[in-house]
């Protein structure tokens, strides 16, 4: 009995390898092989929380970022998500979750990644589309450990629930319903559906951009015209990005998945899948779309807000101008 324990651990990466690339894997073997990813992707976000989170504590030029996304948007975060975070907590919180940004958006590149071959017909129709649900899985393994880590936190943390209130747990309950509801019915199902693959590749990626952009866009000051011009073109690319991937492909696609559903006579996953395209539609429109939006009307050319930060740096100026020439007198 011993004996076979180290042959089974050493063959069990084969084994996964082999159902990453089997046509028709059993659901048993798809769950092992969520399974593992899961504790595949806890392991990096552990990592990531233990190198990262000393580094980003000793970071002055990121807590002063924090402050000015807390006046930008995180004070009206904070009111829609009925949290009563002070500023000085709303950067604690920032901080502490900094690492944890940085491996989000790792994670949804690398999974966007693996629907490439598929997207742009890069290798055979089976070694794509194995890959393309490799990126499905690798979501699901992700969302499976971050809704344990969501569990965790809330529940021993001292503060977990006013790290996590309710209102933020359902927006990650709405976000991670897809995947984990549709994800292995697809995969055994419709591994081969080129919609299948263009909707992983299209959420995925732009996530991804989206939340890598808004950490540059976070550490720029506005004050600065050369930084502001950067914020406003940045943010406006990102704007399309999510208008075009999670606004019209989402909507064009999703309801072509939907129709495929309908002519299979899929009644059970027709019935779930309806409804959670519906929900991901509001977090799409809602939460990934509409805050570039805000974001470009409120820091647009003419903004009251620019106009009042520049306003604030020019006040400040004259304060310092007026400090050094009442010490030049008085000496």
């Amino acid at each position: 009995m011993t004996s076979l324990l180290p042959s089974a651990l050493s063959a069990f990466p084969n084994n996964l390898l082999a159902t990453i690339f089997n046509p028709t894997p059993t659901p048993h073997d798809l769950l092992v092989l969520v399974s593992s990813i899961a504790l595949f992707w806890w392991v990096i976000f552990y990592l990531l929380h233990l190198t990262l989170h000393p580094f980003a504590q000793r970071q002055s030029w990121l807590r002063s970022a924090f402050g000015r996304e807390y006046d930008r948007v995180g004070l009206a975060m904070c009111k829609a998500l009925n949290v009563e975070w002070t500023k000085d907590r709303f950067i604690d919180i920032m901080m502490n979750d900094w690492p944890k940004m940085q491996g989000i958006y790792l994670q949804h590149f690398i999974g966007g990644a693996l629907c490439l071959p598929a997207v742009f017909g890069l290798c055979d129709d089976s070694t794509s589309s194995s890959l393309a649900c490799l990126g499905v899985l690798s979501e699901m393994g992700w969302e499976l450990s971050d809704m344990a880590d969501i569990f965790i936190t809330r529940t021993t943390l001292p503060d977990g629930r006013e790290r996590i209130p309710n209102n933020m747990l359902a927006i990650w309950m709405v976000h991670h319903s897809m995947t984990l509801t549709l994800g292995l019915p697809m995969v055994l199902k419709y591994r081969e559906l080129r919609e299948l693959h263009l909707l992983t590749f299209n959420l995925q990626w732009a996530a991804a951009i989206a939340i890598g952009v808004n950490e540059i866009t976070k550490c720029l000051d506005l004050k600065s015209t050369k930084e502001l011009w950067a914020f406003r073109i940045m943010n406006g690319l990102c704007f399309i990005i999510m208008a075009w991937m999670r606004g019209v492909c989402w909507v064009y696609l999703s309801a072509k998945v939907i129709l495929i559903w309908y002519n299979d006579e899929e009644w059970t996953i027709l019935l779930f899948g309806t409804v959670v395209c519906i929900l991901i539609s509001g977090f799409n429109f809602g939460l990934c779309i509409f805050p570039f939006y805000k974001k470009m009307i409120k820091f647009g050319g003419f903004s009251t807000c620019v106009c009042a930060e520049k306003a604030q740096a020019m006040d400040e100026n004259e304060k310092l101008v007026v400090v050094s020439k009442d010490d030049e007198s008085e000496r």
